[in-house]
């Protein structure tokens, strides 16, 4: 279950790391629900039933339990992806993966939503790890041909606000069929892939449910 993600990956370990754990998982039921702006140490305390000495026994400040928290959600979520992927070699192919599966684990999943999107805006090294991964799938595409454009961070930011509409349009509400491959569509246009490939390298992706 999401809500309880880092307690599952500490069961079975020492006291220590579950009650680490638990604060992870708190932290991010607070940061979804207030933010990370507005969440607070005294807050993910509450959420995990625990007094605030506890927490600094694990963490130092709220900075780095929300930046640990965020790059453990980031790994699990590239870990997925990444095993969809790993025999994909056509650049296009792989952007057009790696966003809809995105899309689609975010939408199911809307505190780690919550907080890797208000990460990417907050901590400068998730939002330099997400464009890492990017930027080499779009330099692979320019190399095979795929792709007409100049790679620098500017269109990194459009790529990845296209991605952040969609997943906050999937959380507001039922799911539109046409949402995914139509950001998927935008992107590879925007990557200067012509209308019509984009549209069929889009063609296969499944409606959610």
């Amino acid at each position: 279950m999401h809500d309880r993600h880092f307690q599952e990956l500490s069961a079975g370990r020492g006291k220590r790391e579950r009650t680490r754990s638990a604060l992870l998982d708190a932290a991010v039921s607070v940061v979804a629900e207030k933010g990370m702006d507005g969440a607070k140490i005294t807050d993910i305390t509450t959420a995990a039933g625990m007094a605030n000495g506890t927490f600094y026994n694990h963490f130092s400040d709220k900075d780095e339990i929300l930046r640990t928290a965020a790059y453990g959600i980031a790994f699990e979520v590239s870990r997925q992806i990444d095993a969809e992927m790993e025999e994909i070699e056509d650049a296009a192919a792989r952007v057009v993966t790696a966003t809809s599966r995105f899309i689609a684990i975010l939408a199911a999943a809307p505190d780690w939503a919550a907080v890797l999107l208000d990460g990417a805006d907050h901590l400068p090294e998730i939002r330099k790890d997400l464009y890492k991964y990017l930027r080499g799938d779009i330099e692979r595409g320019v190399a095979q041909g795929k792709f007409d454009v100049e790679v620098n961070t500017f269109l990194l930011d459009q790529v990845v606000a296209l991605v952040a509409v969609a997943v906050r349009v999937r959380l507001r509400g039922k799911p539109d069929p046409s949402l995914t491959p139509q950001i998927c569509e935008s992107i590879l246009r925007l990557l200067g892939m012509p209308p019509a490939r984009a549209r069929k390298a889009c063609s296969h992706i499944a409606s959610p449910h």
